[in-house]
Formats: structure tokens, C-alpha cells, sequence
């Protein structure tokens, strides 16, 4: 089957129709592009973090993150990306991209609260870096981004990989303080996408040691992350420790919660996310930057 990736899928169709949006009425003609404009590449030229969204071979979406001084994005042409940057050897992205997969990919300036989608197939090199052909690019609003501002780089010392399947306290309390988060999910056909979650500490939130949920706010009703989810029930998360550097990368099965005396525990919660931990992958370091915080979100006052 042979998706056009300028128009959305089944499954964020029923979403919209859900909550009243209507049948394609966003004109994702108008938001899709299929290849990456002027100003897009030169946006990404100054960039220095991404998330990347890839399938295993299981078939699990996992989020990783890539970082790197400006120009470790590079635009080969309209249609191609490479990414270089800081390589944690024992990232599942490695693995999934040894042969080429869908691979999606978020741009984001924290700082500055914009962000980039790319999406289309991606192949990983020798040398760890990543060449995507792309298929779909598309702007993000700013909504829900902490402002936050690269101040350094940190030695890319000794590296230490935990793997496991619960969530002990130290874990717990790693995704109960978090404010940002980043979001891979896929179609069976149209591919994998990247996206950015934000809130204030506390909005994720952890039922049990294989179970966490959280909110869907407000935000661009073009809902390809719950479309994908409503079409493939499986997300991967990443939550980044900005302050040591440290990733804890996490796969499971993913439910929407639509209705429901819950929602109403979350401020200003339109629905919610609820995931079902399978895999669990803490990386440090997972990124080399460092970053210092400025602010939350204006649309979380």
C-alpha cells in the first residue's frame, strides 16, 4: 500500500473526527511539505539537538537523541539529512537503523521554543551517522517547550548502559520530576514520528513499576502522535536528565484514556496517555550538551 504523506492517515483522521475537528479540515496540504525549504535548512544548520524515532525489530518505537555543535545537521539536498553528533554505542537507534527503517526526527532550539518534523527512511552509518531521505517536513508550534540554553559541552567520558523492565524509586522519581519529554510513535505505513511533550514536574505519572501515564493538552489538532497511537498502540519515550546528561529511554504498549473521573487529576488535560512499560534503557551519558533552565512554557500558566 502506498501512502501519500501529504495528507493524514486513518488514524489521526478518527482522532480529529473524535473531538470535532473534521475530516482533514486542518489541510495537511497546507502543513506538509516533502521536502526541506530555505528556510528550514537554514534553521537546521544552527541546531544542536534532535530526537530521533525509530522501530526495532520487534517492531517497538524507541526515542533517541543526537547533539552536536552547529552543523552537526547537515542538508545534503532538499530531500536529504545527515546527522552527526555525540554517539552513545549503546543506543537501540544503532540497531534499528543498521538496515534502512522509517526513521523520524525533531529539531528543536529549546531556547528559542521552535521545532522541526522530518519524517521518511533512514540508514546508519559505519561512523554513527544517520542519513534520512525524507518524505514530510513540517513546523511545530512553540506550546509546552521549557525554555532551556545550551552553555557548554561535557567530556564524553566513561559511558554506562542499564537495561531492566521495572520501575524501581530512583525511576520513578527520574519521570515524576520531569518536564520535558520525547514522544516516538508509527503507522503501519506512513512511517515513524518524533515529538516533544512538556509540563510542569509531576505530569508524568507512575501507577505501578510497569506503568506510567500522562496528559494530552491542547495543541496543533493535527494529532499525529495520538493518531499513530490510535492505529498502532505502541510508543517510545525518552526523558533526558538535563543536569548529568543522562537518557532513560523507555518502549511499552500505549493506550488512549478518552473519558474518565482521571483526566480531571491533571490540569488542563484534554485526554490522556497511558503506557505499559516492556523495555527500559538508561544511557549515560545519552547527550553531551549542557544546558541551563530559563523558564517554563507560557502555555503552562
Amino acid at each position: 500500500m502506498m501512502m501519500d504523506h501529504l495528507r493524514y492517515h486513518e488514524g489521526e483522521l478518527a482522532v480529529q473526527t473524535r473531538v470535532g475537528v473534521g475530516a482533514d479540515g486542518l489541510g495537511a496540504h497546507e502543513m506538509y511539505r516533502p521536502a526541506m525549504a530555505a528556510g528550514v535548512q537554514h534553521f537546521l544548520a544552527a541546531q544542536q539537538l534532535a530526537a530521533v524515532a525509530t522501530l526495532d525489530g520487534k517492531g517497538r518505537p524507541w526515542a533517541s537523541l543526537r547533539s552536536g555543535q552547529p552543523g552537526f545537521l547537515r542538508v545534503l539536498d532538499e530531500h536529504t539529512l545527515e546527522i552527526g553528533g555525540y554517539v552513545n554505542q549503546d543506543d537501540p537507534l544503532i540497531a534499528n537503523l543498521a538496515k534502512p527503517g522509517p526513521a523520524g526526527v525533531l529539531v528543536i532550539n529549546l531556547a528559542l521554543r521552535h521545532r522541526v518534523r522530518l519524517n521518511g527512511e533512514g540508514q546508519i552509518d559505519t561512523d554513527g551517522r544517520i542519513r534520512v531521505s525524507l518524505n514530510q517536513v513540517y513546523g511545530n508550534c512553540p506550546q509546552y517547550i521549557q525554555a532551556r540554553e545550551v552553555h557548554g559541552e561535557r567530556e564524553a567520558e566513561s559511558s554506562r548502559t542499564c537495561q531492566t523492565e521495572l520501575l524501581d524509586e530512583r525511576l520513578r522519581r527520574w519521570l515524576e520530576n520531569a518536564d520535558t519529554f520525547f514522544l516516538a510513535t508509527a503507522h503501519p505505513e506512513s512511517g515513524v514520528d518524533a515529538s516533544h511533550r512538556g509540563g510542569k514536574p509531576g505530569f508524568v505519572r507512575v501507577e505501578n513499576e510497569k506503568r506510567f501515564v500522562f496528559p494530552d493538552y491542547a495543541g496543533n489538532n493535527m494529532f499525529n502522535s495520538l493518531g499513530n497511537i490510535t492505529s498502532y498502540p505502541r510508543a517510545g519515550l525518552l526523558f533526558p536528565d538535563f543536569r548529568s546528561g543522562a537518557t532513560l529511554q523507555i518502549t511499552g504498549a500505549a493506550s488512549i484514556i478518552w473519558e474518565g473521573p482521571q483526566i480531571a487529576e491533571f490540569r488542563g488535560a484534554r485526554r490522556l496517555v497511558s503506557v505499559d512499560i516492556e523495555k527500559i534503557v538508561e544511557l549515560s551519558p545519552g547527550m553531551l550538551l549542557q544546558f541551563e533552565f530559563k523558564g517554563y512554557s507560557p502555555s503552562l500558566r
